[in-house]
């Protein structure tokens, strides 16, 4: 199954309730149900079912997970708990954003909204999801990247929205929550310093060893989040090569002006923000072919301290940069690019 990765980071879940106490329940209009409506956008975004590292459209998006709590007064990130909805899926069936059961804006109190995606069932193998309809404080995540690059996870979290009421609803009924990027992209690209005849290709990186563990904590600023490394972590290194499809079989002898992804679709590593160790480290071989049909093999190993300063970060994309001379020297380098989170109106309301 295809991963796909996000160079933007945001969506918008919008959800209409009307005035019934879920603990003290009144007869409702079924007009005042939450109608969930495709609308047309086009920024990228998450594709739940496929999020495995690469560029999704936004109407490729098929479920997030939601909690909300509700409180008579304000929220309390100690002692409030899920008692609204807790990880109820929203997906889209034929087009339509469907879930259940439905929900209703409460006559008094206010609501306040935390989501994720892709949607994680309880007992998923990568995302633990950890909070009951009484659990007391923010949701609980913790996330295990998955030893198998093409399941690694774009893990995204909206930034919270607290204390809401049907008056904070914007006209139209749409109620926005934008998400972040959680994790850290890594990706490699590779040119020549000057173009040859003959091949040369990027046939193996190994890239490692990294915490695969860690809890989610939401910051007391909305918005603002942090990962603790588990003390069951494990220290992991993820190998692409050609031959096991996690890289392009593409030749670069003739690229010598910009650099070329040689990262497919479905293996770029999403990984737990993190401090860089002594014994992180990356290791490059490249294959370059002879005029006499025959090989020789070049490794270049570096530690990762010399490409990523200090951390890898959250909502960042790192670009390892794979430069070649027909002399068999390997150069590696670090660009890195923001993701910049975008609100997408989606869906509407009735």
């Amino acid at each position: 199954m295809k991963r796909r990765e996000y160079i933007l980071l945001s969506a918008a879940l919008l959800i209409a309730f009307t005035s019934c106490d879920k603990s003290n329940p009144e007869l409702v209009n079924e007009s005042d149900r939450i109608d969930f409506v495709a609308t047309p956008f086009h920024e990228s975004f998450i594709q739940a079912n496929q999020a495995r590292g690469s560029e999704t459209r936004n109407d490729n998006i098929q479920d997030f997970g939601v909690y909300a709590y509700y409180t008579a007064d304000v929220f309390n990130p100690v002692s409030s708990t899920p008692n609204f909805m807790c990880n109820t899926q929203v997906r889209k069936t034929s087009n339509q954003w469907t879930y259940e059961p439905l929900m209703f804006w409460p006559n008094s109190g206010t609501l306040s909204f935390f989501a994720y995606s892709p949607y994680a069932n309880q007992g998923d193998s990568y995302t633990s999801l950890s909070s009951t309809p009484s659990t007391e404080g923010y949701p609980q995540l913790a996330y295990t990247v998955p030893d198998d690059v093409t399941k690694q996870r774009d893990l995204l979290v909206s930034v919270p929205l607290i204390d809401q009421t049907k008056a904070d609803v914007p006209a139209g009924g749409k109620l926005t929550l934008a998400f972040k990027h959680t994790l850290a992209c890594v990706v490699f690209q590779a040119k020549m310093t000057a173009a040859r005849e003959l091949p040369v290709k990027v046939t193996s990186i190994t890239f490692g060893q990294l915490k695969n563990k860690a809890d989610f904590a939401y910051g007391d600023t909305p918005g603002t989040f942090s990962w603790t490394v588990t003390a069951d972590a494990t220290d992991k290194s993820y190998t692409l090569a050609i031959d096991n499809n996690l890289l392009e079989n593409t030749d670069i002898s003739t690229t010598a002006s910009d650099y070329l992804s040689i990262s497919p679709a479905d293996s770029h590593l999403l990984l737990l923000p993190q401090g860089i160790d002594a014994g992180d480290e990356i290791t490059v071989t490249v294959v370059y072919t002879l005029a006499a049909g025959e090989t020789k093999t070049v490794t270049k190993n570096a530690p990762l301290s010399d490409l990523i300063k200090n951390e890898l970060e959250a909502g960042k994309r790192y670009s390892i940069n794979i430069l070649v001379s027909a002399l068999a020297d390997v150069t590696l380098t670090c660009s890195v690019e923001e993701w910049t989170p975008k609100t997408v109106n989606m869906p509407d309301f009735k």
